[in-house]
């Protein structure tokens, strides 16, 4: 690959100092048309192409944010980061996405190297550690707004979905729909990955879940929360833990999947022991990630408000810009229910699909 053109080579060739030659392609009346010309003729020779962003930031013509964004996640990442996108262009801003990508240190490592980038700011989306995050931020007095709900500590203003309040919403979907005997799908972090930070989410819907039952007056059946392992995997063929709890003979009607990566194994799993869904088990999960709407029955689920969370993170990121000092607090955006083919009211005796005798 051929070097890239400096701006001493253009000095070089000219003839000319460096100071002469950023004047002459910058127009500045100090120089004669003479010297502009014959610069400006040798940069053309040599393909010399100035660099935009430094001419901007020269001019104060430049500004922009940056969006790091985790390894795992990026089908649900890709709505926030457009909208996000969005907010800073209708603000004057660019936003520069940056991977995390494998990078030894995580999200914090990246902070520190955006020490050497011309941005004023950064979201980072999805935070197991804010702390570290936010001793890089402060080491180079970056700006920063969290989007995450996996890390009970907040050290950043932080935008999340309204989690609690969700389950209990995809739960008394459920109930509403005459199902009373509800398994709660959830995960085990012991085996699971770190990007779940200390599982905040994971109870604040467990807890919604438990809310849904105890307003409709529903025992809890701890048997009937049933938690998986290997839960990043969504091709498995099932999930286990289901499985074992089906074989036991548990009386399941309806299931709350505590996310949508669950959902295609539970309906393979429910399949495998000759259980319909929706007619026998209803099964409604949260998220609504681009899966939801590709497996089949497509699934009913809680969707996340993506877009409203990357332009609450701009909004806030913008003003912490502009010198308004801004709590380390979270900032919860509600959910929506979005309902699909996985869940419908329960059968009565009379309503079964035999036919009716002649």
């Amino acid at each position: 690959m051929a070097r890239k053109v400096r701006l001493s080579d253009v000095s070089r060739a000219a003839g000319v100092g460096l100071a002469t030659v950023s004047r002459a392609l910058g127009d500045h009346p100090d120089v004669s048309e003479a010297t502009r010309e014959r610069v400006r003729g040798v940069a053309r020779e040599l393909g010399y192409r100035p660099s935009v962003t430094a001419r901007a930031l020269r001019s104060g013509g430049f500004h922009a944010i940056s969006a790091i964004v985790p390894d795992a996640g990026w089908v649900w990442c890709e709505p926030v980061v457009r909208a996000a996108f969005k907010t800073a262009s209708a603000e004057g801003y660019q936003l520069m996405v940056h991977p995390v990508a494998g990078t030894p240190g995580g999200a914090a490592a990246i902070v520190e190297g955006l020490a050497n980038v011309p941005t004023e700011g950064v979201i980072v989306i999805s935070v197991p550690d804010q702390d570290a995050v936010r001793e890089a931020c402060d080491r180079i007095a970056l700006p920063g707004v969290a989007i995450d709900d996996t890390s009970r500590k907040v050290r950043f203003p932080t935008v999340s979905p309204r989690n609690r309040e969700g389950a209990r919403i995809a739960v008394e979907h459920l109930i509403g729909q005459g199902r009373r005997s509800i398994a709660l799908l959830s995960v085990d972090l012991g085996t699971g990955s770190t990007d779940w930070g200390d599982g905040l989410f994971i109870d604040e819907r467990a807890a919604g879940y438990r809310d849904a039952l105890d307003a409709a007056g529903i025992a809890h059946n701890e048997s009937l929360v049933i938690d998986c392992d290997d839960f990043l995997d969504e091709a498995r063929p099932t999930l286990p833990a289901l499985a074992a709890a089906l074989e036991r003979g548990a009386e399941i009607d309806a299931i709350f999947c505590i996310a949508d990566l669950l959902a295609a194994p539970a309906l393979r799993t429910l399949r495998a022991h000759g259980l319909r869904v929706p007619e026998d088990v209803s099964l409604i999960g949260f998220d609504d990630e681009r899966a939801a709407g590709l497996v089949d029955p497509q699934l009913t689920t809680m969707r996340q408000p993506y877009a409203e969370m990357g332009r609450l993170a701009v909004e806030l990121l913008l003003r912490s810009i502009r010198g308004e000092e801004l709590d380390a607090q979270r900032h919860e955006i509600d959910t929506q229910l979005v309902e699909r083919a996985s869940t419908t009211p329960r059968l009565r005796p009379a309503e079964t699909t035999c036919p009716a005798p002649l």
